[in-house]
């Protein structure tokens, strides 16, 4: 319709949607560590004592690694529970705690936050801090011995050195990465340890099952997933602003007196929703909401180009489509009804009435509802006056 409607033109999917509230950890040496994750963050938090200044913390973020250092003693050391973007992740130090926001570079869920590496402390030693930080915190003055090359063992050709470099290549090359991450993802569950988690919401709902243990096959689907979800989400997102901007070029060539063209760009636009259709079990429910109010105006206006046009089955079509979405939709019952009105074939007069008592019933003052009603025959064939 002619109303203005602003349409996000960024929306999220809700496949994998994650939202853990904040809980406990067990990592040794850190008594209080808790750790929370969206989509597409993981949060940390853990206590590094009272009257720690920024500039005596170091805080090393690789995309799988991360290291925090507190006046040379590490505090937190080893491989994340998943890839991060450093240059995106950032963390701030509140009343002696630390919090670090880490971005995911794959949009899915982590089962870990951390595996903690045991490891020694020498004063003095720490890695310069990387990744992003708070604006205002200042980088520390110790400054790291640059790292030394690791010398790798002589080679004993005499003991058949070349036969067992073949080997470690060979053993490389058999290497099973979705068993590995599947160990990973396993670690600590049971066959019996299979949690439930039931999300709802704006007519949607989903049933997801946590903690269970995965075969080799989900893992790698899993991946994929990840991967590919953010190139769907683009997808999604340029169908809807595609959609959303042809129902502007038909509500204005509408406005100018070319139904015809306006009723295409409003087809066009409907056609372009269909992927968003098809993806719906996917998409959050704020972006099925979005795109089921697109989708009823781009038909609702569709029907009034379509009486316009003088195509009665078009515009019967359209706004049909509209009230099996909407019974109550107030324009879609109208138009309807006077396209049955128009075409005065058997029954269109009875089919006619039925819309606008409809329309009557929610809209009691509708004046044009009221003078088209009057205006039919009390039999069963008829039309209005054109």
């Amino acid at each position: 319709d002619a109303q203005h409607c602003v349409y996000m033109s960024h929306h999220n999917l809700d496949a994998i949607t994650v939202h853990q509230a904040r809980q406990p950890f067990d990592v040794p040496g850190l008594d209080d560590f808790e750790w929370a994750q969206e989509t597409d963050t993981a949060s940390f938090f853990f206590s590094v004592g009272a009257g720690v200044r920024g500039r005596d913390l170091l805080v090393r973020m690789l995309p799988t690694t991360l290291c925090v250092r507190c006046h040379g003693r590490i505090l937190l050391d080893g491989p994340l529970g998943g890839t991060i973007a450093p240059e995106e992740s950032e963390w701030e130090l509140v009343d002696g705690s630390l919090h670090l926001t880490l971005r995911k570079a794959q949009q899915c869920e982590w089962r870990i936050p951390i595996r903690q590496t045991t490891a020694t402390t020498t004063p003095g030693t720490a890695p310069a801090a990387t990744g992003a930080s708070a604006p205002s915190r200042p980088s520390s003055s110790a400054t790291a011995p640059p790292p030394q090359p690791r010398r790798l063992p002589a080679l004993d050709r005499s003991a058949g050195g070349s036969s067992v470099l073949r080997d470690a290549y060979r053993a490389w090359d058999r290497f099973d990465e979705a068993g590995a991450l599947a160990a990973v993802e396993n670690e600590g569950k049971s066959e019996d340890s299979i949690g439930v988690t039931l999300r709802a919401g704006g007519g949607t709902a989903a049933l997801q099952c946590t903690d269970y243990v995965k075969d080799t096959e989900e893992v790698e689907l899993d991946e994929e997933l990840g991967r590919k979800r953010s190139s769907l989400q683009a997808t999604l997102n340029a169908r809807l602003a595609q959609a959303a901007e042809l129902k502007a070029q038909g509500n204005r060539l509408l406005s100018d007196g070319q139904p015809r063209a306006a009723l295409e760009r409003y087809l066009e636009g409907e056609g372009a929703l269909c992927a968003l259709e098809h993806a719906r079990v996917l998409c959050s429910a704020h972006m099925v909401g979005t795109t089921d109010a697109l989708l009823t105006d781009l038909r609702a206006n569709a029907a009034q180009a379509a009486l316009k046009l003088g195509d009665w089955d078009a515009a019967i079509e359209t706004a049909t489509a509209v009230l099996e979405a909407v019974p109550t939709h107030a324009k879609a019952l109208y138009r309807r009804a006077s396209a049955h009105a128009s075409r005065d074939g058997d029954g269109d007069a009875s089919r006619a009435r039925a819309d606008l008592r409809a329309l009557l019933k929610v809209q009691p003052s509708n004046g044009a509802a009221s003078r088209l009603l009057d205006s039919l025959p009390a039999d069963s064939r008829g039309g209005i006056m054109v």
